[in-house]
C-alpha cells in the first residue's frame, strides 16, 4: 500500500494536470451515470402515474402497442388522444387517420369538421433540406390571421406545382379567409381564392386544410395559446 501511495504521489508531482484531468473526467462520468439513472427512475414514476390513470382497456391497448418498438409513434398518438379527451379547456383535436377535426372540451365534441392533411415532403437543396410532415401530439395556436394577411409564399410551393416563381411572392389572401399558425410552424387554413394554394387538389405539405364554412364557424373561439391535439 505504501509503495502504491508513493507511486501515485510521484505521478501526481510529475503530471499534475494530466492526473487532475483524469480525476475530473472520472467524476463527470460518474455524475452523468447518476443523472441517467435518476432520469430512468423518474421516467418509471411518470409511466406508472400515467398507467394508474388509464382504464384496464387503455392499459391493454398501450401494452399491446408497446410490445413492438416500431410502434412507439402509435403510443404517442394514443396519449395525445387521451390528453385531448381530458382537457377541460376549449381546444381543437385532429384525427389524422379519419381526416376529421373537432372543436371540443373534455371529450364533448361541439363541432366536427372535415380536413385534409398535407403530405410529408422534403424541401430545399442538400444539405439544407427540411422535412415537412403533418403535426403529431400536442401543439398550440401561435396566431390567427384573416384574408388581409400578406403571406410570403415559399418558393418550393411554386416549384412543387411546376409554376414559375414570381419575383414578388408576398400575396394577400394566399392562406384563405382565415389561417391558424401553430407553434410548430404548421398552418391550418381554408382554401384561398388566389395563389398556388387555391388549387383544390393541393394541400400545403406539413399543414392542414379545412373548409371555409368550418373555420368561419369557429373563428370566435380561436385564441393564441389554444391547444391543438393531433392523434
Amino acid at each position: 500500500m505504501t509503495r502504491n501511495t508513493e507511486r501515485w504521489r510521484e505521478i501526481l508531482g510529475a503530471y499534475p494536470r494530466i492526473v487532475t484531468g483524469m480525476v475530473l473526467g472520472i467524476a463527470i462520468l460518474l455524475l452523468t451515470d447518476l443523472g441517467l439513472a435518476y432520469k430512468r427512475v423518474q421516467y418509471g414514476w411518470e409511466l406508472a402515474r400515467m398507467r394508474s390513470a388509464m382504464t384496464k382497456t387503455e392499459r391493454r391497448r398501450v401494452d399491446a402497442i408497446a410490445a413492438s418498438e416500431a410502434n412507439r409513434l402509435a403510443i404517442a398518438l394514443e396519449l395525445a388522444r387521451r390528453d385531448a379527451l381530458g382537457d377541460s379547456a376549449l381546444h381543437l383535436a385532429v384525427d389524422t387517420q379519419k381526416g376529421l377535426m373537432y372543436l371540443e372540451r373534455q371529450g364533448a365534441r361541439l363541432r366536427e369538421m372535415r380536413v385534409r392533411l398535407g403530405p410529408e415532403v422534403a424541401v430545399g437543396t442538400p444539405p439544407d433540406v427540411v422535412l415537412l410532415a403533418p403535426p403529431l401530439g400536442k401543439r398550440s395556436v401561435a396566431r390567427v390571421v384573416d384574408g388581409s394577411y400578406s403571406w410570403t409564399v415559399p418558393e418550393w410551393v411554386y416549384v412543387g406545382q411546376r409554376r414559375p416563381v414570381p419575383s414578388d411572392r408576398h400575396l394577400p389572401g394566399a392562406l384563405g379567409p382565415l389561417a391558424i399558425f401553430l407553434d410548430s410552424g404548421a398552418v391550418l387554413y381554408a382554401r384561398p381564392a388566389v395563389g398556388p394554394l387555391s388549387d383544390v387538389s393541393y394541400v400545403l405539405p406539413g399543414s392542414v386544410r379545412a373548409e371555409d364554412a368550418d373555420v368561419e364557424a369557429i373563428r370566435a373561439d380561436l385564441q393564441p395559446g389554444m391547444a391543438v391535439y393531433f392523434h
